[in-house]
């Protein structure tokens, strides 16, 4: 199997954006803000595979996108391999925040995106929240949005990669939207612009990596609601997970 260090170009980018000489710059500083500014705790990380292609499905929150980048580090350093986060288009193609987190490993959130990733047999993460999970509010934290229609159990099942439900808290603590102005960014993609602290506050992050789903035993027929159902139960596991972290953390800070 060819590696993703060998799937180089002659930039050192791989088809992707990922710049590995720059990740690996970067790694002390991202190991400083997980372990003393975060205090990023992981569990279920046996769940990575360690090889082969894997879908991982995580809760989303934060009026930035800080969730991306610390799932990227935390779960790259627990498995030992590279994540890649999919990640908004009103993200990616911010001014130097798109190109950072595209050279740190991120990828434009698409199908196809998805599916050439899982074809090189990575390990996938997306969130099924999309903007909904960023723009959610501080009253709203820690109550996941509504997943869409299955996308990304139709991509399970045509791709045989297995789910993993991943929850995640902090994120909302960490970059708390406090309120949107609306209607000012539109020419740039952006529905609103949020109000938000720029320094992220150093709150502790708790992560769960749930057991494997595999969707094509689970649906060996796909219809419409076999996908919505499985889409629905991955979400209630990712809710359970994320208020079981909530007790048990206690205080945020």
């Amino acid at each position: 199997m060819t590696t993703t260090e060998q799937l180089t170009g002659d930039n050192g980018f791989d088809p992707f954006g990922r710049d590995p000489e720059l990740a690996e710059r970067l790694r002390p500083r991202l190991d400083a803000l997980l372990d003393r500014w975060l205090k990023v705790q992981v569990e279920g990380s046996e769940h990575l595979p360690t090889s082969g292609r894997a879908l991982l499905v995580a809760s989303h929150g934060g009026a930035l996108p800080w969730d991306a980048v610390v799932l990227l580090a935390a779960l790259g350093r627990a498995s030992g391999r590279h994540v890649r986060p999919l990640v908004e288009d009103p993200v990616m193609t911010a001014p130097f925040l798109g190109t950072l987190l595209t050279r740190l490993g991120c990828v434009r959130a698409s199908q196809d995106n998805a599916t050439r990733l899982l074809d090189r047999d990575e390990a996938v993460l997306v969130f099924p929240e999309g903007m909904q999970g960023l723009g959610k509010l501080w009253r709203q934290r820690h109550k996941l949005m509504r997943f869409g229609r299955g996308g990304f159990v139709r991509l399970a099942l045509r791709t045989k990669a297995p789910i993993l439900p991943v929850a995640v808290v902090g994120a909302e603590d960490t970059s708390p939207l406090l309120f949107k102005i609306g209607g000012l960014m539109k020419e740039k993609s952006l529905p609103y612009i949020p109000v938000t602290p720029v320094i992220p506050l150093p709150a502790r992050w708790r992560i769960k990596v749930g057991a494997p789903i595999d969707a094509n035993a689970e649906i060996p027929e796909p219809t419409d609601i076999t996908v919505s159902t499985l889409a629905a139960r991955v979400k209630d596991l990712i809710q359970r997970d994320v208020d079981a972290l909530v007790e048990d953390r206690g205080s945020a800070f």
